[in-house]
């Protein structure tokens, strides 16, 4: 039988079953009340717990701390290892590694109040050719890029990789105080400086506020919303192009000193009577960069001193243009093969490209002098650099015996450039702006800036004229953006 039965003729039972007596409410509400009071409780006073052994047993030395002297170190490891895990501990080439390593230090030294002087200063290095640098890459902008990151890394502050807008944006807000600059591609910065989901406004506080993005810029000209002020370049174009567009880039530079020193000095007694012409491949003897065109490279044979001199080359292409008689041809070569040839000939050769590249200093650097073709010049006044173009515009303003600098088409002056550099070796030769100590001045004058007065006075010209980006896009004002 049903338990239930009863309750169909006792309407009094079934009253008393279906709504209980006021008092047994009453208790049943005091019961439940105590027992969220004793929960409630119990979770105060397990805080408070925690909050001492983190005050006391951890943050402040104590007996425990002394009998147990990696239980903290080992907790904090622990939690590190999950939020920022390291996948290959033993290489540097990987920049979501790279990320990790300097983030666990980073938390580690705040946590024991052991930063170093910088260390809390975070630059996010945004431009892929921060993360190509340590993988390997070996273009110019890879060069310098690595340069920048050195110099950072010796000054001690926190350099973190954010190869793209998303990556950007994503680890901009997780410690968006602790930034003190982006640097960023130029169309990258163009790309965020619209983007809702990247720029710093109203509705996305935590997103990246546009005084703080530089544009890493190899090139002349502007490449930032913002203008040539928050433009980085690695020659001082306001110098050697005064009459450009970029008078008013920052000129950041780099430093090829670290990588240099590296390389052994071959004094010029064991050279072999060789020159190194600089041309990537064979489709640089020719077109309107060409410096030597109708020229052979046969050395005189009126020139003692080039008697015998051996021209080579390593192109990675011969097949685009016919490589002029007498240069030898290396092939490809690899880094280390190339610095090798590079550091025991007795001039680098330049013929028009690559422009700005770091090879000539490189050579100089392993005892090397360039030979710098002046492509442009003002015929009524040849000598007035300040008008020259030249392969190499960041050494136009060197002279011998470091740099020679012959006008296209003149082979006579070649060959003396040529006879000159063989006849006169020089030792390392580092252009004092590019020592790693001038570069660390500029990039510590450059993070610690006040850019965010610099951008608010930026507004206020572009209100006042009318002229420039105001607004992003279509949303929001930018004053906000500035804050």
């Amino acid at each position: 039988m049903s338990a239930y039965l009863p309750l169909a003729s006792h309407e009094d039972d079934d009253a008393e079953e279906i709504n209980p007596p006021f008092s047994q409410s009453r208790n049943e509400i005091r019961r439940s009340r105590n027992s969220k009071l004793l929960v409630a409780s119990f979770v105060v006073f397990a805080s408070i717990l925690l909050f001492t052994f983190d005050v006391v047993y951890i943050n402040i030395p104590h007996p425990f701390a002394k009998a147990y002297p990696n239980s903290a170190s080992n907790a904090l490891e622990s939690f590190m290892s999950h939020l920022f895990p390291i996948g290959m501990p033993n290489r540097t080439d990987n920049w979501e590694n790279e990320n990790s390593k300097a983030m666990r230090k980073l938390i580690a030294c705040m946590k024991t109040n052991t930063c170093g002087g910088n260390q809390t200063s975070i630059v996010l290095m945004s431009s892929f050719h921060f993360s190509n640098s340590i993988h390997g890459h070996v273009s110019g902008e890879d060069i310098w890029a690595l340069s920048i990151l050195n110099a950072l890394t010796e000054m001690g502050y926190t350099a973190i990789f954010a190869p793209d807008n998303r990556e950007l944006a994503r680890t901009y807000r997780t410690y968006p105080d602790l930034v003190k600059v982006v640097i960023a591609e130029g169309d990258q910065a163009m790309q965020c400086f619209n983007d809702p989901v990247c720029i710093k406004s109203p509705t996305h506080p935590l997103g990246i506020p546009a005084w703080k993005m530089l544009s890493f810029h190899f090139w002349r000209g502007s490449a930032n919303p913002l203008g040539s002020k928050w433009t980085l370049s690695p020659e001082n174009y306001g110098v050697i192009d005064p009459h450009g567009n970029s008078v008013d880039n920052v000129y950041l530079g780099y430093s090829i000193e670290r990588a240099c020193m590296k390389i052994p000095f071959v004094p010029s007694g064991e050279r072999p009577k060789q020159v190194y012409v600089f041309a990537k491949y064979s489709g640089y003897f020719s077109g309107n960069d060409y410096a030597y065109p109708n020229q052979t490279f046969v050395p005189p044979s009126d020139e003692p001193s080039l008697f015998d001199l051996k021209i080579v080359a390593g192109l990675r292409s011969a097949t685009d243009g016919e490589v002029p008689e007498a240069i030898h041809d290396l092939g490809t070569l690899n880094k280390e093969a190339f610095y090798e040839q590079l550091g025991k000939s007795r001039a680098l050769i330049g013929v028009g490209r690559p422009n700005l590249s770091p090879s000539p200093y490189d050579a100089m650097c392993m005892g090397v002098p360039f030979i710098n073709p002046i492509l442009v010049f003002d015929s009524n006044h040849p000598e007035d650099r300040t008008k020259w173009f030249t392969q190499h515009d960041g050494l136009k303003y060197q002279n011998p015996p470091y740099v020679y600098h012959v006008k296209k088409g003149d082979s006579e002056g070649f060959w003396q450039a040529v006879k000159e550099a063989v006849e006169h070796p020089i030792e390392r030769y580092i252009v004092p702006e590019m020592t790693m100590d001038a570069l660390k001045m500029r990039v510590a004058a450059i993070v610690e800036k006040d850019w965010k007065s610099m951008g608010a006075e930026v507004l206020r010209e572009r209100q006042k004229s009318g002229e420039g980006e105001v607004c992003p896009s279509l949303y929001l004002l930018f004053p906000k953006m500035l804050t």
